[in-house]
């Protein structure tokens, strides 16, 4: 953000006493001096681990976050793009899509985020809050995206590449589905993207990309 970015991606994940966190891994193990599955785990557990020393002495001490604490320092700043994990074999859970819905309006985020994930929880997401924009995952289908996407009625697709093609973007934008794409830290390969049509780039290095492109 204090580089210029207009949009961050998050995952949120349930803990075992039913706290919302906002971490990619479903395990600590390789981001923490821990060991275990954060579905398993306590908030309060979790909460006595270091996950900032791996990345240096500067981040020691660091915390996982709750996902109402990142909405409050972020309310207002920037987009957030969602990525809500499904729950392995099962339809996702209708209380905790209402808990995210009650944070995303108690913090001001009904214009500023949208979910991204795959159709078990589109469904959901659709029947809770339909108001709130959908982003398609690729999943395990990633050539139909554009097709799930309609189905859902989402207003954006996540590309997964190199599963992806400039007739998958074209028919998502006659359709008005904007693209975004995961991801690129080459700006070689960025620029190539935003020729075939990409709308958004997701990446790691944000100011390579940016200066490189002249996108924000």
């Amino acid at each position: 953000m204090a580089l210029g970015a207009s949009e961050i991606e998050m995952d949120v994940r349930e803990t075992a006493d039913g706290e919302l966190v906002v971490c990619h891994d479903d395990s600590v193990d390789r981001i923490s001096n821990g060991t275990g599955q954060i579905s398993e785990m306590t908030f309060f557990q979790l909460r006595s681990l270091d996950f900032g020393s791996r990345h240096g002495i500067h981040f020691a001490g660091l915390k996982i976050p709750s996902l109402e604490e990142v909405m409050k320092t972020f309310a207002g700043k920037v987009v957030i793009n969602l990525h809500v994990k499904s729950v392995e074999g099962k339809a996702f859970p209708l209380n905790i899509m209402q808990r995210i819905v009650e944070l995303i309006y108690k913090y001001g985020f009904e214009k500023r985020l949208y979910f991204m994930a795959e159709g078990d929880v589109m469904q959901t997401a659709l029947a809770v809050a339909p108001e709130i924009q959908r982003c398609m995952a690729a999943g395990s289908t990633p050539w139909e995206i554009v097709e799930n996407a309609l189905r859902w009625q989402c207003s954006k697709v996540q590309l997964f590449k190199p599963n992806f093609n400039e007739g998958m973007i074209r028919k998502a934008h006659e359709n008005g589905i904007r693209c975004n794409v995961f991801y690129s830290d080459d700006p070689v390969e960025a620029r190539n993207m935003l020729a075939m049509g990409i709308d958004t780039i997701l990446t790691n290095d944000y100011l390579a990309i940016a200066n490189a492109t002249g996108c924000r």
